[in-house]
């Protein structure tokens, strides 16, 4: 996919709930000794976009982003 589609969670916002990492495994894993979750790949298949909008939007920080 594009940059355009780019996205990363804010660390300032994560409230730490991992619910992202355990929707997606594929793209968010856990900050090591941290609690915060983060973006570990943004090869985003077409067919995950619709869950990762679903992830997004039910983030209770508002946490994950679009790059721009």
């Amino acid at each position: 996919m594009s940059d355009a589609t780019e996205f990363h969670v804010d660390a300032d916002l994560c409230t730490e709930c991992g619910d992202c990492i355990k929707a997606m495994p594929k793209y968010f894993r856990k900050v090591e000794d941290e609690e915060l979750a983060e973006v570990y790949s943004t090869e985003l298949v077409d067919g995950d976009l619709p869950k990762l909008e679903k992830v997004m939007s039910e983030c209770p920080g508002h946490a994950i982003l679009w790059r721009k």
